[in-house]
């Protein structure tokens, strides 16, 4: 499959990316700023999230209705995102109202009005986003996993924390946007049916004149501990472990997701074939990979009723002990098969790749080709993925439940 892939850096710092997908009528664009939660500060876990819902209450000229009109007047599925490291403002639409989309979205990101007198109301969405994910029991066990794992900032969670939140001001939020909505480290990804020469320079146009703010860093805190239990009166038990694995950029991070595939990425997984089809001890079991650039986790999941915790505590773990060595041939051909389909129907959403080469770029300094990526996918063996468990094992669990009763744990754990 022929992949035309592009890139420019503007003399301001952003770095604009680009890939040609000519058999689609549809452009997307996502503008990544380095306004993520690790920036909010103490006391104020969630101001990157609520400065990021200010700056969509209008912009430039527009009000906070006016905003919303034009962006449905051109056409463009809006969205906005914060992470751990970015608020990523995206648009898809058709190709040719490109050019109004980037005008909009110079507005919001440059102009933005943040009217002191919606403040409030911006609040109460953060807040009610927050009481929603507060009611996910699954989502609560998952954030208190990132706590242990990660050091903080990294492991606060991105969307905030209620108490944090309602002491916020619009003077912070002001300050926040000011600071960390620049130019410098901000990645522009489009692709799709896409003029990249006209993109260019219209991007030029809109934000060259823009100037870089002054250098943020980052001071990385101390990590949490190793196990957890969080009280929680249901009938559900829900557990969550994880342990080091390589970040994105390294290239033993194809071994690992590969690893990790085998042992719960889907319904052919050891997971889901021992814990859930055959032993029936829960409703719901996975493992995954999430990486920051600097370090990255393996993460599991399940979700069980009280009475079958425990047990399935016990056999998740022991499926994560017989990993090493005993990966075969069969299980691997499967995770290579679903990883390339992925892949190649990735090229099929302007949506997907668009956020696809941005991640890419942020985490390796450049974006690696579909060619590229099927090939490193081939080079993956038995003893390659063996080769690399065992040389890395998942002994630096981190454990946590949700429920009623806390679980028994490893006495390495526990101590």
């Amino acid at each position: 499959m022929k992949q035309t892939l592009l890139s420019a850096t503007l003399d301001n710092g952003i770095v604009l990316l680009g890939e040609e997908l000519p058999d689609l009528e549809s452009v997307a664009v996502a503008f990544h700023a380095p306004a993520g939660g690790i920036h909010d500060g103490e006391g104020r876990c969630g101001l990157a999230s609520l400065t990021s819902e200010m700056m969509l209450r209008g912009a430039g000229d527009r009000d906070s209705r006016q905003l919303v009109e034009d962006l449905a007047m051109a056409g463009i599925n809006w969205s906005n995102a914060v992470s751990t490291t970015h608020a990523t403002y995206f648009g898809a639409m058709v190709a040719k109202r490109l050019p109004e989309a980037v005008s909009i979205y110079a507005d919001i990101l440059r102009r933005p009005q943040l009217p002191a007198d919606q403040f409030e109301s911006g609040r109460q969405v953060v807040l009610q986003d927050l009481a929603g994910t507060d009611d996910d029991p699954s989502h609560r066990t998952l954030l208190a996993l990132k706590k242990l794992v990660f050091p903080a900032p990294w492991g606060l969670p991105s969307e905030g924390l209620t108490a944090d939140v309602e002491q916020l001001t619009p003077e912070v939020v002001e300050a926040f946007a000011s600071t960390h909505v620049r130019p410098d480290g901000m990645i522009v990804a489009a692709a799709g049916r896409l003029d990249w020469p006209d993109f260019v320079k219209r991007m030029e146009a809109a934000f060259a004149d823009w100037q870089p703010g002054t250098p943020v860093t980052v001071g990385q805190g101390e990590r949490g501990g190793r196990w957890q239990h969080v009280e929680h009166d249901s009938q559900q038990t829900h557990i969550a472990i994880a342990w080091s694995a390589p970040p994105y950029r390294s290239d033993e991070s194809y071994e690992a997701t590969a690893a990790l595939s085998v042992l719960g990425g889907g319904t052919s997984s050891r997971f889901f074939t021992e814990v859930r089809e055959r032993r029936g001890l829960c409703y719901s079991v996975s493992a995954g990979y999430h990486t920051q650039r600097d370090f990255a986790s393996a993460i599991c999941y399940a979700g069980t009723s009280s009475d079958r915790a425990q047990q399935t505590l016990d056999v998740m773990l022991e499926e994560i002990e017989r990993l090493p060595g005993s990966i075969t041939e069969d299980e691997l051909m499967r995770v290579k098969a679903r990883a390339k389909s992925g892949l190649v129907m990735q090229q099929e959403s302007s949506s997907a790749r668009a956020g696809g080469i941005a991640r890419q770029w942020y985490h390796l300094g450049r974006v690696r080709s579909l060619a590229d990526e099927l090939k490193r996918l081939d080079q993956l063996s038995v003893s390659s993925v063996r080769g690399w468990l065992e040389s890395h094992p998942p002994t630096d669990l981190s454990i946590v439940s949700l429920g009623r009763h806390p679980l028994e744990v490893p006495r390495e754990l526990s101590a």
